[in-house]
């Protein structure tokens, strides 16, 4: 529980924060004595530099902007500058590109985050965008400090990076939900890079507790260690059992949505309610291959194998401190949480294992884990948690990274509509994705066992 609060401090009230605000403050540039961002396409960061160089008496940061040639990868000129102090400041200057392919974000927010990565701790950032685009901007925005690092040739200091909008003021809804996700995100980020000597299931598990503790209407169920092998829950309990000292769990985390609101709000939904909605989230804190051992290449950056449980967890944070999902329903956050180590009690090749959807699974690679956690955790959804929606997340297998680069991430959907929506939710939030071949009926006899009904 103290690692969880320690965690919860860390990612939750990070030492370098970021606030949002509406509009840009010009006036204020000069006193504040900071160094400035400036995030546009040409015509809108032409027009920018033109009003921060009267605010800050830089006749020629418009013709900068002029000169700037983005190409396809951004560009950016700085021009120095002496705040009211006497100290030495500068204006940066960061063109975007002014095209974007139908399967990207308009805002160009992989530009914007790798143009300001590490570099924008305490100082400002004004984005030069339109309405349409703050959300997606303001996110890239957000990724680009990330709350944790263990480099010690520079102390951090505590620092506020104020973000603001040229050119638009966005209202206060998208304020709101943009603040909310970017702390979700944030945290999300978090806890990717954190080691796996300090991100484990029992640390993951204590601080998404602390981090909803808060929250009002927010419940939880655990179930956790020998209780997942006595309730069924075998593919969970085998892939993690190698790890005594940080048992696997399941994690269920629910807000109850418009039943547990206003009468305005159940109207709205119905007397009886509406089913819910499930996040799935693949927590794998480390992942050696178990059995199937990695080479030492290939397990370097398996932190990395909780990403599912980390994203998933965002967003149910960031849905239920803004009060649950907008159409009221119930929804539920499934983390299947386990390590996949080496030592006595690991799982093995050969091993027919017991779902909890009831069907047998022989093992034929302890290294395709994924499956086998996301399994146990769709199957409790389908059995208690009455969804007729379930969405899970995964870093699940490196075909998706030839498939669909580093970019977009790969979406598998069984209703085009709902592919369609996502698709587009991405391109407004600047998490890409794009869509795979749905078509299981082509692909099952790879499962196909001698022994099982499976095989992994």
């Amino acid at each position: 529980a103290r690692a969880g609060k320690g965690l919860a401090e860390a990612l939750l009230k990070p030492l370098q924060r970021i606030a949002f605000q509406p509009q840009a403050q010009l006036e204020g540039l000069a006193a504040a004595g900071r160094s400035v961002f400036i995030v546009g396409k040409r015509e809108a960061l032409c027009k920018a530099a033109e009003e921060v160089s009267a605010a800050l008496g830089l006749p020629h940061l418009k013709k900068q902007a002029e000169g700037l040639s983005a190409g396809y990868a951004g560009a950016t000129a700085e021009t120095p500058w002496v705040d009211k102090e006497d100290k030495l400041r500068k204006v940066t200057l960061v063109s975007l590109p002014d095209a974007a392919g139908r399967c990207v974000a308009k805002s160009r927010p992989d530009v914007i985050a790798k143009q300001l990565h590490g570099k924008i701790a305490g100082h400002e950032v004004l984005l030069a965008v339109g309405e349409q685009d703050a959300l997606s901007a303001g996110l890239a925005v957000a990724r680009c400090i990330s709350p944790y690092t263990a480099k010690t040739e520079k102390e951090r200091q505590a620092s506020v990076c104020n973000v603001s909008f040229l050119g638009c003021s966005p209202p206060a809804e998208v304020m709101r939900r943009l603040a909310g996700a970017a702390d979700a995100l944030r945290a999300a980020q978090g806890l990717v890079d954190l080691p796996p000597n300090v991100v484990n299931p029992s640390s993951f598990r204590d601080f998404a507790l602390e981090a909803i503790r808060d929250v009002p209407e927010v419940t939880h169920e655990l179930i956790e260690g020998e209780e997942l092998r006595d309730k069924g829950y075998g593919l969970l309990w085998a892939v993690g059992k190698s790890s005594s000292a940080t048992p696997p769990c399941l994690l269920v985390l629910t807000h109850p949505g418009a039943k547990g609101s206003s009468p305005a709000k159940k109207a709205r939904v119905g007397e009886n309610g509406e089913k819910g909605v499930a996040i799935v989230g693949k927590g794998i804190t480390f992942d050696t291959g178990g059995a199937a051992l990695k080479p030492r290449e290939g397990m370097c950056g398996m932190k990395r194998d909780m990403g599912g449980a980390a994203g998933m967890f965002g967003a149910f944070l960031a849905l239920a401190r803004g009060g649950g999902l907008p159409c009221g329903r119930p929804l539920h956050c499934v983390l299947c949480l386990a390590e996949n180590g080496i030592g006595p009690e690991m799982f093995l090749q050969d091993d027919i294992l017991t779902a909890y959807s009831g069907l047998t699974v022989e093992i034929n690679n302890t290294d395709a884990e994924g499956r086998l956690v996301l399994s146990d955790g769709v199957a409790h959804v389908a059995k208690h948690l009455n969804c007729d929606l379930v969405a899970e997340m995964a870093t699940l297998t490196g075909a998706q990274g030839i498939s669909t680069g580093t970019h977009h991430g790969l979406i598998l959907a069984s209703d085009e509509t709902l592919e369609r929506s996502v698709i587009d939710a991405g391109l407004r939030s600047g998490d890409m994705v794009h869509p795979g071949i749905f078509a299981p009926e082509l692909l099952m006899h790879e499962f196909d066992s001698d022994f099982a009904d499976l095989k992994n």
